[in-house]
């Protein structure tokens, strides 16, 4: 029996040893900045390196990587499917920046398992941005970061400040028409309304981004409706107009990129949605 223990105790120290190398090796890696090589998988990760004045590192990207405009010239090798590791070995990065949410688990673990140094990030608040920012700015050894974070944090207090003691008004948070799609408890959006003092009418249903019947949000009675879809504005408004003998909320435009997006453009864009929705 302490024969049997002792085998299990040395398996698990070397198991500690091999994990801690690992890391390690990953996290103090000396690299130059002429040798610097990034690779982005998601677009907001683009964008925060361009913030950073990093893009000039920036070997390629994911899809939809179209801000600043640079960054679509750029080639991307990753997409809702997947990553592909071929062109991402050809690239030979030596940082690869990562969205635990965006990417699939098993593709991060998989840059991991061949070696690369990856920095795999998730933000579920608009206080993990700064703190991503920050996070960032160790990995990509860029000193303007704490700059940024700081100021990020700066304008996020100013606007919760503005807007905390406002009257709570109700919205409905239209993501798409067929089938008509909003968005449930645990999703992102429900950070960006409660810093207005708004209340998504379907909060509480467990699913992140659940399909909706029409007829329970003409039931609700919104007071806004909040458009965050990506169809034209003429396809949303022919939506809503055979319904608003019903429900006559008011519309509200907002730029999908700028809220679904986790960087510092999505202040303005929360301010301008408390100031369309003023009780």
């Amino acid at each position: 029996m302490k024969h049997c223990t002792l085998i299990l105790k040395v398996i698990f120290i070397l198991w500690c040893m091999s994990v801690s190398c690992n890391t390690f090796a990953q996290s103090t890696m000396q690299i130059s900045d002429d040798e610097k090589r990034i690779i982005t998988l998601a677009p907001h990760l683009t964008e925060l390196v361009f913030l950073l004045n990093e893009d000039s590192h920036l070997v390629a990207v994911s899809d939809y990587s179209d801000y600043p405009v640079a960054a679509s010239q750029l080639p991307s090798v990753a997409s809702y499917t997947g990553l592909d590791f071929s062109a991402i070995i050809k690239a030979r990065p030596t940082h690869i920046l990562a969205w635990e949410g965006g990417n699939k688990p098993q593709d991060i673990a998989k840059l991991l398992s061949l070696g690369f140094n990856v920095l795999s990030q998730r933000t579920t608040t608009l206080n993990d941005i700064s703190r991503n920012i920050t996070e960032l700015g160790n990995f990509l050894d860029a000193s303007i970061a704490s700059v940024v974070s700081r100021q990020f944090d700066r304008h996020l207090k100013q606007l919760k400040s503005t807007y905390h003691s406002r009257k709570p008004q109700s919205v409905f948070y239209y993501s798409w028409a067929m089938p008509l799609m909003s968005i449930g408890s645990g999703a992102w959006g429900n950070e960006v309304l409660k810093i207005c003092q708004l209340t998504h009418i379907f909060a509480d249903v467990p699913i992140e981004y659940p399909q909706v019947a029409l007829a329970r949000v003409l039931r609700a009675q919104p007071d806004y409706i909040i458009n965050v879809s990506k169809e034209p504005i003429d396809t949303v408004q022919a939506f809503w107009t055979p319904h608003q003998s019903v429900l006559n909320a008011p519309l509200i435009q907002l730029n999908p990129d700028l809220i679904h997006r986790y960087t510092p453009r999505i202040l303005p864009e929360i301010a301008r949605l408390c100031a369309a929705t003023v009780p």
